[in-house]
């Protein structure tokens, strides 16, 4: 990937079973989740792509999920295919602690693989991560085998890991990757925004 052109995709449309409403319009400091996530990718993108069922901001192109229900990876193949690009800054709605500098590092992290996936507390975000448009016909072939976890194409692709010492200069990993899907971890989110908000 060159990085000449990306596009960022905020994926919108998972369903909150536990939080019982929709996660983009959850106030974390006092700011929807999708602001706070808005304002750390669009300073690193040419575009700006919302893929799922939630109200985009005025001049936030929406694609819908079509196989709503079917996992991320799913969202991102429609993502991908709503709009043409080399490289896609894939982030989910339910991260609010991102930041650009971090969401820049990934961009540039990417030439050379088709993949650029940050790997904190033993676990790969797979959804704060960069996919190349080279990625398509390898996540098309994992969905069409019935396989829905993202980490289900990586075998058939070249991916960069970037490991926690790596991504520690831009904030405690910890905190930059925490995302929210329980009432308990919306109320760290709080927490973490009264001690780190400006």
């Amino acid at each position: 990937m060159t990085g000449e052109h990306a596009i960022g995709l905020v994926l919108t449309g998972g369903s909150s079973r536990r939080l019982r409403r929709e996660k983009s319009s959850i106030l974390v400091g006092g700011v929807p989740m999708l602001r706070r996530v808005l304002d750390a990718v669009i300073p690193v993108v040419n575009e700006m792509i919302l893929v799922g069922g939630s109200p985009a901001p005025e001049g936030i192109r929406l694609v819908p999920d079509d196989e709503p229900g079917a996992g991320p990876l799913a969202a991102i193949r429609a993502g991908m295919q709503g709009a043409s690009a080399e490289i896609y800054l894939v982030v989910a709605c339910d991260m609010p602690f991102l930041n650009s500098e971090l969401l820049r590092h990934l961009l540039v992290s990417a030439r050379d693989f088709d993949a650029v996936v940050p790997f904190v507390d033993g676990r790969n975000q797979t959804l704060c991560a960069v996919y190349g448009r080279s990625c398509l016909p390898a996540i098309a072939e994992t969905l069409a085998a019935g396989h829905t976890r993202v980490a289900d194409f990586f075998p058939k692709v070249s991916v960069r890991r970037l490991e926690e010492a790596e991504l520690t200069r831009f904030g405690p990993p910890e905190v930059l990757f925490f995302n929210v899907n329980t009432p308990e971890e919306l109320a760290r989110a709080h927490q973490i925004a009264a001690e780190n908000d400006p």
